[in-house]
């Protein structure tokens, strides 16, 4: 009987103590949808009505172009390779074959709401304020312009290109308007890991999957499933260089066990400026 007692005191502290820390989370991400809710009204929106945006403490800055530059091609090509139920979403989309774990939304929001962005609890309060927050306060063509202007496109020379009219100025030394389209997808290309298929230190890692985006895009391929965003098994000398965690699960990477803590250059790269975002 002793023990019994013991035990039933045991579990009712257990669930006590459950339901305080469940409250203490949900109280702390409500918090921070509703200053996320503030900022937006704050400082977001007003920076929009301007033509200009920013990091958390950063100085703003202008746009390069807006959404409406794009042509309705460039625009489909680049929904469809980096976010395809952008236009129907309502910030997070976990089914939608080939859309990975973040969406056009989340991505922005991990570039203007956080100083330094780390998995874990913040990708719960990044889903949470792209939902919440964005997908509310925020217009699709401005949440496409914010990211086309905030993206990265690795480096050159030393120097991190943000934004695509300065990748396409970096790479191509002209606007966007008047990149051919191959050229175009190839900056596509790098933005799911700027370092692995930078245009001029990977060219052919980055044509590699230049040609899987031309073949997604003209319905000669179909993703598998939701992590399927590099279209098709991957070179192993691309898988050997390393990937982000959860993003890659072709049979080749099952085989890559050898080199998953030792990262090359690109992929360390990648790591800076995902860090950097």
């Amino acid at each position: 009987m002793g023990t019994t007692r013991r035990m039933k005191r045991f579990l009712k502290s257990t669930g006590i103590f459950v339901a305080v820390l469940f409250s203490t989370i949900s109280a702390y991400y409500m918090f921070s949808v509703h200053k996320a809710r503030e900022y937006t009204r704050e400082v977001i929106c007003p920076d929009l009505e301007k033509s200009r945006w920013r990091c958390p403490k950063g100085i703003a800055q202008e746009f390069e172009m807006l959404s409406h530059d794009l042509s309705k091609r460039q625009t489909d090509i680049l929904t469809e390779v980096q976010d395809p139920g952008f236009y129907h979403h309502s910030g997070i989309d976990l089914s939608t074959p080939g859309a990975g774990l973040t969406t056009i939304t989340q991505a922005i929001v991990k570039k203007l709401y956080f100083d330094d962005f780390k998995p874990g609890i913040a990708k719960m309060k990044q889903s949470l304020i792209a939902r919440f927050v964005v997908n509310e306060l925020i217009s699709k063509d401005d949440q496409l312009t914010l990211f086309i202007n905030s993206t990265y496109f690795g480096r050159v020379d030393g120097k991190p290109i943000v934004g695509l009219q300065s990748a396409a100025n970096a790479y191509y030394q002209q606007s966007v308007e008047a990149l051919t389209e191959d050229q175009y997808i190839s900056l596509i290309a790098m933005l799911v890991m700027p370092g692995t298929f930078h245009i001029l230190y990977h060219p052919e890692w980055n044509m590699d999957r230049t040609n899987r985006i031309k073949a997604l895009i003209a319905g000669e391929y179909k993703p598998k499933g939701l992590m399927d965003q590099f279209y098709g098994e991957l070179p192993r000398e691309v898988v050997n260089a390393g990937l982000p965690p959860a993003s890659y699960f072709g049979d080749s990477s099952r085989t890559m066990n050898t080199k998953e803590d030792t990262p090359n250059k690109a992929n360390a790269a990648d790591a800076r400026s995902r860090a950097a975002d």
